[in-house]
């Protein structure tokens, strides 16, 4: 059966249907209000309207949504979607849509895609790091995705890199997020347009700050890869370039030789969504 994937971001909407074959639908992606019900009634709209439009039962539905996600498919809270507190997601599309919904992180939606037919297939631990609005990682460990005691596993926008730095609308300050997300990347090359700053010196500091989060993650976790995901992945290798040098210019003891591979996802934004229809198409949270 086909299944419909969703991903809500903290900017934009997205959709996909997965096909019986494997083959997935063009990815139709739309901005939100960033408002609870208006949000919702855009997923209903566009499921009803996939829906319609295919032939075969639609099952299930799988929605990808930024922050905390309990396994009820409640939001518990999400700081670029700030009015998703205790929000039941889940109950509220099934009873609209009639249709069977799993809710789960973006991030790990990202995560279990680019393991299970992306660019990390053979890898049994994994990190999958996703850059919109803000910054999240979906975590595999042994094959799994890693959830962590209360569900807030794969944060990582919220670490702090700088102790007195910007403000963070999750409350803290100097969140990674505020100098390495896709929004601020943007902020930089519209900046460097107006200062006749070079885009490859603005890579290379871009590159600096996501090397400093890569390399504390790395030094926590020790995955065998990293993989980037999201829009500012369709930069492509000169993104990539700078930050593999910044990351393996300071990346810290090593004395085996080995060191944690950084590669470009295969699905860039469309990632959150197909990773939602996979977990449709088993009918369950990935565990």
């Amino acid at each position: 059966m086909p299944n419909l994937g969703f991903d809500i971001g903290g900017t934009n909407l997205r959709v996909l249907r997965l096909n019986d074959d494997g083959s997935s639908s063009s990815m139709h992606q739309q901005q939100h209000p960033n408002e609870p019900e208006a949000i919702v009634s855009a997923v209903v709209k566009l499921a009803r309207t996939f829906i319609k439009e295919t032939t075969k039962t639609i099952e299930t539905i799988g929605v990808g949504c930024a922050g905390h996600v309990l396994p009820t498919g409640v939001i518990k809270s999400s700081p670029n979607l700030s009015d998703f507190v205790n929000f039941p997601l889940k109950q509220i599309l099934e009873e609209e849509i009639q249709t069977q919904v799993i809710v789960e992180n973006d991030a790990n939606c990202s995560a279990w895609a680019e393991h299970q037919i992306g660019a990390g297939v053979g890898i049994g631990n994994l990190l999958v790091v996703s850059f919109g609005t803000g910054i999240g990682a979906g975590l595999i460990l042994g094959g799994s995705i890693f959830r962590g005691s209360y569900g807030l596993a794969g944060e990582v926008g919220h670490m702090t890199i700088e102790q007195s730095g910007r403000p963070c609308p999750c409350g803290n300050y100097g969140c990674w997020e505020q100098y390495s997300s896709g929004a601020e990347l943007n902020n930089l090359i519209l900046n460097s347009d107006t200062k006749a700053v070079s885009f490859e010196r603005t890579l290379n500091e871009f590159g600096e700050k996501v090397a400093i989060g890569f390399r504390n993650l790395s030094h926590i976790l020790d995955p065998e890869m990293i993989i980037l995901t999201g829009g500012i992945t369709s930069i492509g290798d000169p993104l990539l370039n700078a930050i593999q040098q910044a990351y393996y210019r300071k990346v810290g003891h090593r004395d085996n030789g080995k060191l944690t591979q950084i590669k470009i996802g295969r699905f860039g934004k469309e990632a959150g969504a197909l990773g939602a229809a996979l977990m449709a198409s088993v009918q369950e949270r990935i565990y």
